[in-house]
């Protein structure tokens, strides 16, 4: 297996985007082909250079051909290189944790495997940092559906396969709206102060563990509208499986995050809270749709059905062990085991 450990230009870059990647070989390259051509002069006339870091986590397939073939390519547009490393252990905060070991720029990126980025997604980006005077920014994310898709999903549904549904305007984030970690920027001083991500967490939700870390040590994150990037949607993540798998895990997430934020007798509270929304509000919903032939909005209200019962079994254990640690979770609901397993079989009821 390949791997790069000192780049052709050792020019430092000025932003190191760091993607991690597993068996998605052809996503990867229209990944990397947006990547490569990124534009790289702010409304101001400065210019900024970048790099890209891919980090191959064990994969099976061609992925590491893919990822040479544009590291060897010296007509690479405006990427200053591409550098790849080969992560064995499985898990996305490890992989991401080794891209961060591998960057020596004063700014990192995140991007996944599955988006292509607009032309002006990292500019956009690094202007709003300047502007605001913050280190930490995140933008859009916009879904790029299967061709010929006729379905009007829900909002819900929407908002599972990663779009900022509503996020019209630039604003800060806050405890509820958080970045996640395909499309944010975050100066390397702000890891060195909070940490990288937290290889404990199994099941997911480092990204808002890590944004969790950096509310907690009083660093303000803005976001903005205009740095765009749109999720590549296969026909077998829009099955009602993938959609409860989803919603699942947005649950338990939600809960850990609230439990490591507010302490036991607030997520109690919560929990009640939460059931009586279920009840008075979800169930409902879900009934008059299913009954009126409405599919789309049956399935917006039963993720949310699925997000509560997730929540409430997850908080019910962390109230009963205390114990934030996941790793003996049904390994399903880990992104890697997940994905693979439902994206081979998921199918549409």
């Amino acid at each position: 297996m390949s791997e790069t450990t000192r780049p052709a230009n050792s020019r430092r870059a000025d932003i190191s985007v760091i993607v991690i990647t597993f068996n998605r070989a052809p996503m990867l390259a229209q990944t990397l082909a947006s990547l490569v051509e990124l534009e790289t002069t702010l409304p101001s006339g400065e210019s900024f250079t970048y790099e890209v870091i891919v980090v191959n986590n064990a994969s099976t397939d061609n992925t590491q051909e893919v990822i040479d073939g544009y590291a060897s390519d010296t007509n690479r547009g405006s990427a200053l290189r591409i550098r790849s490393f080969y992560e064995q252990e499985p898990g996305v905060a490890p992989a991401r944790n080794r891209g961060l070991s591998e960057a020596n720029s004063e700014w990192i990126a995140f991007h996944d495997d599955d988006q292509k980025a607009h032309p002006q997604w990292l500019a956009k980006l690094l202007e709003l940092a300047h502007r605001k005077q913050v280190k930490v920014v995140g933008g859009a994310v916009k879904l790029l559906l299967p061709e010929g898709n006729t379905r009007q999903l829900a909002p819900q549904c929407r908002v599972l396969l990663g779009e900022r549904v509503g996020w019209d305007a630039e604003a800060p984030y806050t405890r509820k709206r958080i970045p996640g970690t395909n499309n944010i920027l975050i100066h390397q001083s702000i890891l060195d102060e909070v940490g990288n991500f937290n290889t404990a967490l199994k099941v997911g939700g480092t990204d808002a563990d890590l944004y969790r870390r950096i509310r907690n040590a009083g660093h303000a994150a803005w976001y903005t509208p205009d740095s765009i990037v749109y999720h590549m949607i296969p026909e077998k993540r829009l099955g009602d499986e993938y959609m409860k798998w989803t919603a699942t895990r947005h649950g338990m997430h939600l809960a850990l995050r609230e439990y490591l934020d507010w302490g036991p007798t607030k997520l109690a509270a919560m929990m009640i809270l939460r059931t009586g929304q279920a009840c008075a509000n979800y169930l409902p919903r879900f009934l008059v749709a299913k009954l009126t032939g409405q599919r789309e909005k049956a399935l917006g209200a039963r993720a949310l059905l699925w997000r509560s019962q997730a929540y409430l079994a997850r908080a019910f254990e962390l109230l009963r062990r205390g114990d934030t640690d996941d790793t003996t979770h049904d390994k399903t609901l880990s992104f890697r085991e997940g994905r693979e397993k439902l994206v081979r079989g998921a199918t549409s009821t």
